[in-house]
């Protein structure tokens, strides 16, 4: 295809306190292959107090993409991709997150397959990568584009995640990110956009890294985020997890999540240990009535030495608020797809 023909495709990228990482970010977009007249930068930050929206300006005015321009406003993760999706130019949105590097060819690879194999939202293969300190991005940048480049294939899949993703503008016509889901609002996506009728799909040849600093800041998100928003969205959350493992999900295949994932059977031990605790007091029963208090305090001297005193409480709470009925939910709606799956012709 000509370059003439190739689509304009508005790079989303969500911004927040990135003051460490935007610019290399950045770089690796400047990187790309793909023309850069096709190419319009749009920056939504959900108010930084460092310098991120500064390094982004500065480096973006240097640039030679077809324009650029940078939104302030407080929001949350699906409602700054909605902000993305109301300002894109074009007839692709690539969201891009600010801690996500891509190599060169990534936007050319995922345009040329979605044109290609009729993908309606399609990915990047995205790698997790944790660096002791905010500078070893660099180095990471360098290493992702010296190496080789691989040819890979787009496959269909149930679900992405949306930080490294190309979508086509036909899909928002039908489906925009739920703003109540702060937490899995792309697999919530994905889902209801197969449901729609589009093609979910991921390029395993477009590598991509994301980048966190520290241990175990992937799960800080869930921990720190606020409480009655994730209690309000349960059931939206627990239908999204659970229809992302498959095209014909089974309860066997939360099960084997749950397995992989091994927070969720300390979540579902709760079922057992409250009755357990129950029956304890009404028999006077000191064993069975301290199985739940052990297990608690187990969890919450993990969880302490894991984040201190603050964060343990809260972790330990979000567990019984929020991990025991997720999981039992998913388990419900897997028997529903079950169900459903057998009952259509």
């Amino acid at each position: 295809m000509v370059q003439t023909e190739l689509p304009v495709v508005t790079v989303g990228i969500l911004t927040l306190n990135r003051e460490w990482s935007i610019e290399a970010v950045l770089e690796a977009l400047s990187s790309q292959t793909y023309p850069h007249g096709k190419i319009f930068v749009l920056v939504v930050d959900g108010g930084s107090t460092d310098g991120t929206v500064e390094k982004a300006r500065a480096k973006l005015q240097t640039s030679d993409f077809l324009g650029f321009s940078i939104i302030v406003k407080k929001s949350n993760i699906p409602e700054a991709r909605n902000i993305c999706i109301e300002n894109m130019v074009g007839d692709m949105l690539f969201f891009l997150d600010s801690d996500v590097l891509i190599e060169p060819r990534v936007i050319e690879k995922l345009v040329a397959a979605a044109l290609a194999h009729g993908c309606d939202i399609i990915s990047a293969s995205c790698s997790s990568v944790v660096v002791k300190a905010p500078e070893e991005i660099v180095k990471l940048w360098d290493q992702l584009r010296s190496d080789k480049a691989s040819g890979g294939e787009a496959v269909k899949v149930p679900s992405v995640a949306m930080g490294h993703t190309l979508v086509r503008r036909e899909v928002f016509s039908r489906v925009r990110f739920d703003p109540d889901l702060s937490l899995h609002e792309d697999a919530d996506f994905c889902v209801r956009a197969r449901e729609s009728g589009f093609r979910v799909c991921l390029h395993t040849g477009a590598k991509a890294l994301d980048v966190n600093v520290g241990v175990g800041k992937l799960s800080d998100i869930y921990v720190y985020s606020p409480i009655m928003p994730q209690l309000r969205s349960l059931r939206k959350r627990a239908r999204a997890k659970t229809y992302a493992l498959g095209f014909k999900v089974t309860p066997l295949d939360v099960l084997k999540y749950f397995a992989q994932n091994k927070r969720y059977l300390f979540y579902l031990s709760y079922a057992a240990a409250i009755p357990l605790l129950a029956a304890g007091v009404a028999l006077k029963n000191p064993l069975l009535a301290s199985i739940l208090p052990a297990e608690t305090a187990a969890y919450l001297a993990y969880q302490v030495r894991r984040r201190g005193l603050a964060g343990g409480l809260r972790a330990t709470l979000l567990s019984v608020l929020v991990g025991l009925p997720l999981a039992t939910l998913m388990l419900v709606y897997s028997l529903k797809a079950m169900l459903e799956l057998r009952q259509s012709p």
